[in-house]
C-alpha cells in the first residue's frame, strides 16, 4: 500500500498526553505539535532523540499542525508504522489481491458491519464482514500492534482495551453459541506494523482480562491470524503470517 501523503523526519522531544508529541524538525529546526494516532504506551519507541516521521495537516486551523506516521526504533533503527487505522486498509487490499489463503474463498467484503443483536438488543461493529455466494460468511475484526521484545515475539494491547476485550467476547459468544455449524466462522487479525516479529501474543501484563478473553475465543472456535508488515515511509505491506500464542500453547510446552 502506498502511503499518499509526503513525509518530513523530526527529532522526538515528548508526549504530553496520549494524542500528541512535540518534535524538532530536521529541516527548519522548528519545535512542532504532532497529533499521535496511536494511543498504546509505546514506552520502547517514545524516547526523547528518536526519530519520527510526520507529515502537515490539511486543516491550518487543526489544533496539532502535523500527523506522527512512522518511527524509529531508538536501540536498533527498525522503522515501524503507528497508524492504528492502517491495518484495516490493509487486511482489504489483502483480500483484494488474494494475500490471505483463509479467506480467499469469499466474494463480498463489508467493512464497519453490525453483528447481530444480543438478547438485550445490544449491537457492535465489526471491521470487516466477509460472505460468500454460497451463503457462508466470516467476521472478522483487525488489530494493529507495535511492540515487539527483544526475543522476536510481539504484543497486544500496549495499554488495556476495553473495547478490544468486548470484541474479543463477542466474537467467542457467536461461535460458541452453535453458529459455526452454519456456515458462519469468526476471527480476529493482528496486523504487525514491523516486519521484525517472529510471533505474537496477548499483554497479559498489561491486559490479562484481554489475554484471557483471547484464550477462550481460540477454545471456542474463533480463528487467530497474524502478518508483518514491510514498512519504508512511502510504502506499507503485508509480509508474512506468524504464530498466535495463547495461554493453552504455552502450557503445553
Amino acid at each position: 500500500m502506498n502511503i499518499p501523503f509526503p513525509v518530513e523526519a523530526a527529532t522526538f522531544l515528548e508526549r504530553p498526553n496520549r494524542f500528541v508529541i512535540h518534535a524538532r524538525l530536521h529541516s527548519s529546526g522548528e519545535t512542532v505539535r504532532a497529533h499521535c494516532p496511536n494511543p498504546g504506551r509505546m514506552h520502547e519507541l517514545m524516547i526523547p532523540g528518536a526519530i519520527v516521521y510526520i507529515d502537515k495537516a490539511d486543516d491550518p486551523a487543526r489544533r496539532t499542525a502535523y500527523t506522527l506516521r512512522f518511527i524509529e526504533h531508538p536501540a536498533n533503527g527498525q522503522l515501524i508504522s503507528l497508524n492504528t487505522q492502517l491495518p484495516n486498509d490493509l487486511f482489504a487490499e489483502g483480500l483484494d489481491t488474494g494475500f490471505f489463503t483463509s479467506f480467499n474463498d469469499y466474494t463480498n467484503c463489508k467493512r464497519e458491519a453490525s453483528l447481530p443483536a444480543t438478547d438485550k438488543g445490544v449491537t457492535s461493529r465489526i471491521d470487516f464482514l466477509l460472505s460468500a455466494q454460497d451463503g457462508r460468511i466470516c467476521w472478522v475484526e483487525t488489530k494493529s500492534a507495535t511492540l515487539v521484545h527483544e526475543d522476536g515475539r510481539a504484543y497486544f494491547p500496549d495499554a488495556p482495551t476495553q473495547r478490544g476485550r468486548r470484541h474479543v467476547e463477542e466474537l467467542t459468544h457467536l461461535v460458541s453459541t452453535g453458529i459455526r455449524s452454519a456456515g458462519v466462522r469468526a476471527a480476529i487479525v493482528f496486523i504487525i506494523q514491523r516486519p521484525d516479529a517472529i510471533s505474537i501474543a496477548a499483554n497479559r501484563e498489561t491486559d490479562p482480562a484481554f489475554a484471557d478473553a483471547l484464550t477462550l475465543a481460540r477454545r471456542h472456535g474463533v480463528e487467530l491470524y497474524a502478518y508483518t508488515c514491510g514498512v519504508t515511509t512511502s510504502r506499507v505491506w503485508l509480509e508474512q503470517e506468524v504464530p498466535v500464542v495463547t495461554h493453552d500453547d504455552k502450557m503445553t510446552r
